[in-house]
């Protein structure tokens, strides 16, 4: 019996920690999700230059992309979205980079969802 009690506390513990990580790796691609989104709002608005934004992205995709491949694989729409987000983030960089700005408010729209979309499917959506 109180190896049974152990095992499940043991148990417990463990999944407490897996979702207390999974929920820092939500919050952190988050925070890079924000991060992109002000860079390419203040391109948008010619507030930034292109080169800032480029690094910003470029950077930005990195970390997501980093981050991707550390989430569990039990919620598919997390890893999905992740991909999703480094997809346009890319997108986005090279439009930057080869001076078409006329799809930057398009990005950002497509940011801003799937944004939107991760904190609904994490469970943080205010």
């Amino acid at each position: 019996m109180k190896l049974f009690i152990i095992t499940l506390l043991l148990v417990s513990m463990t999944a407490c920690s897996d979702e207390q990580q999974t929920k820092r790796q939500i919050r952190a691609l988050l925070s890079w999700t924000a991060t992109a989104d002000m860079a390419l709002d203040g391109r948008a608005k010619m507030l930034v230059s292109k080169s800032f934004t480029a690094l910003t992205m470029e950077r930005c995709g990195k970390e997501i992309g980093s981050l991707s491949k550390e989430l569990p694989t039990s919620p598919q729409d997390l890893t999905a979205l992740a991909g999703r987000l480094n997809t346009i983030i890319g997108a986005t960089h090279d439009d930057i980079v080869n001076d078409r700005i006329g799809t930057v408010s398009q990005h950002l729209e497509d940011l801003r969802g799937v944004e939107a979309e991760l904190k609904a499917s994490a469970g943080t959506a205010q």
